[in-house]
């Protein structure tokens, strides 16, 4: 009994070592065939061995890297040792890409996609009542200038190498809430949450003009609503194109839309391109272990309806960033979407833009 537990256990090494054995006689009966006779068994061995490790090698590397060709491999480092991937260039970008490519061989594995975060955050204007009043005017809200907000916010790729390998196809959710979590005398309520499911096609792309490089082009479409009913019902459907260019350690994104357009009788907010616009910008700036980014919304209008979000990310306890945002416009959330907000709260970063 313990001898075939031996064997069973035994039986890989054996096997491995067998079929290298029958590698390298293979190899060295081919090399030998097409070499002159001063030439030895020993002078072909050493080249039959570096061919086989090679071999080896390549079968056991992850399969991301097989997915890629050769100007993309010699332009990334692997640590086995630290963990860590490194790129010729040095982009954040590019780091996160192949990243990305690492954690997605497991198809059910999400991956994030814009910044997940938990802050506490404080409305320097009056909270917005007047939709709450209006949906239910015998209720006396009472809404506190202090409340958390937070975004969980995930993509999938759902199939990569489309179009000869030129382009990855990706869903993706993210959900921002809003909740009056020290506001006892409400219950705690949730005030407002938002919901974003979207899909696109991502196109790789190198196109350089003056030192800017745009790596990335998505298109696709975008759907948001708050899962109210009634005078709180807020949703638009939107189709997108985003253009991602990097320079440096500066990287910004332009992304314009068109919105969908709904029947009047269902048009929860027909007014929404008045203040949310047809286009945002988003920049990010990284500097070492800190990363500063910045979101623009205009409707570029001679009203000028808009909104201007500053953040600012940097280390604090291993996987964990602390986290700081200034939000002043309109459309922090879909209830205020008409609402002017001034707000700046802090917390919790648990993954970054790049």
């Amino acid at each position: 009994m313990k001898r075939w537990f031996v064997g069973v256990l035994l039986a890989p090494f054996f096997a491995n070592v067998a079929y290298a054995d029958q590698a390298m006689d293979a190899c060295i009966l081919s090399k030998m065939a097409t070499s002159d006779d001063s030439v030895t068994v020993g002078n072909i061995r050493e080249p039959c061995s570096a061919d086989i490790a090679a071999e080896k090698k390549e079968q056991e590397q992850p399969a991301y890297l097989s997915e890629m060709n050769d100007e993309q491999l010699e332009a990334i480092s692997i640590d086995e040792n630290e963990g860590t991937i490194e790129t010729a260039d040095g982009s954040a970008l590019s780091r996160r890409l192949v990243l990305e490519k690492t954690q997605s061989n497991n198809p059910f594995a999400f991956l994030p996609h814009r910044p997940n975060y938990f802050i506490f955050s404080n409305n320097v204007g009056s909270a917005n009542e007047a939709p709450f009043d209006a949906a239910d005017p015998d209720r006396d809200y009472d809404f506190q200038p202090w409340e958390s907000k937070f975004q969980i916010s995930l993509k999938l790729p759902v199939v990569r190498g489309l179009f000869d390998g030129r382009a990855d196809a990706f869903i993706a959710y993210t959900n921002r809430s809003f909740w009056q979590m020290f506001n006892s005398d409400s219950s705690a309520a949730f005030r407002d949450s938002n919901h974003e499911p979207e899909a696109w096609l991502s196109f790789a792309n190198d196109t350089e003009l003056l030192g800017f490089k745009n790596s990335l082009i998505n298109v696709g479409i975008n759907h948001q609503s708050n899962g109210q009913s009634g005078e709180l019902s807020r949703s638009w459907n939107r189709v997108f194109a985003e253009f991602v260019v990097e320079k440096g350690d500066f990287y910004f994104s332009a992304r314009p839309w068109y919105r969908i357009p709904e029947r009047s009788s269902s048009d929860d907010n027909p007014d929404i391109e008045k203040y949310l616009g047809n286009f945002d910008f988003t920049s990010v700036y990284k500097y070492g272990d800190h990363s500063f980014d910045l979101m623009i919304r205009n409707n570029l209008r001679g009203n000028n309806k808009g909104a201007t979000q500053l953040g600012w990310s940097f280390p604090l306890y291993k996987n964990f960033r602390g986290y700081v945002q200034w939000f002043n416009g309109y459309g922090e959330s879909l209830i205020d979407y008409d609402h002017r907000t001034n707000s700046i709260g802090f917390g919790i970063q648990f993954s970054d833009w790049l």
